[in-house]
């Protein structure tokens, strides 16, 4: 009996670190990004400066006075998780930035490359970048027959693959997903996204 009543308050120790333990991870992972972490990814696409160029119809002229979604407005109040920092590369993708829009447009226009937002549907619906097909990353990384099914409008072409920016995982995970299931076709990884698009004045449409 009195070797319970010893093992008792280590118990209680036990349980305590957890529970302490559980609430800072809790704690650090309801931190917002902060302004230092904002301004340091902002600072590319707040600086970029492109020529008007036309993209699936659509003519792209910066205007950095229009006005932005809520969605991009102030990204450091974002949280981590689940809206982390992005990694600059990604394994089995080129990363690609807004002058390389400009660069490959003629064969995006032409249907040789795919702008692909692999957002989930109600992301989709509210604005895209021109002339964009959505390919939810959740139908890439659930079942494979359906994630098949879905992968077959893309043909294999090159695609340029994107989401909410450089602070959103779900393009990430569709093009892991997309690299798992063998997919042939040359992937570009716009890290900067909606976010890039946004700071730099360029417009979105209605799908």
């Amino acid at each position: 009996m009195q070797k319970i009543f010893n093992i008792i308050p280590f118990v209680f120790f036990l349980l305590c670190a957890s529970l302490i333990a559980s609430f800072s991870n809790a704690e650090e992972e309801s931190i917002p990004l902060g302004d230092a972490v904002a301004a340091k990814e902002q600072s590319y696409a707040k600086g970029v400066k492109l020529e008007e160029f036309v993209l699936n119809g659509v003519t792209l002229k910066q205007d950095r006075s229009r006005e932005v979604q809520d969605d991009f407005k102030n990204p450091a109040v974002r949280k981590c998780k689940p809206f982390c920092v992005q990694p600059e590369t990604m394994e089995g993708a080129a990363t690609v930035k807004m002058e390389d829009f400009q660069k490959m447009a003629p064969d995006i226009n032409s249907g040789k490359i795919l702008i692909v937002d692999m957002r989930t549907p109600e992301w989709f619906l509210k604005e895209t970048i021109p002339g964009s097909i959505n390919l939810p990353y959740t139908d890439l990384s659930g079942s494979i027959t359906k994630a098949n099914v879905k992968i077959k409008k893309l043909e294999d072409k090159p695609i340029i693959a994107f989401c909410n920016g450089w602070w959103c995982g779900q393009s990430p995970t569709g093009i892991k997903a997309l690299i798992s299931l063998g997919y042939k076709g040359k992937i570009y990884w716009f890290r900067g996204g909606n976010q890039d698009w946004s700071d730099a004045g360029l417009p979105f449409v209605k799908p």
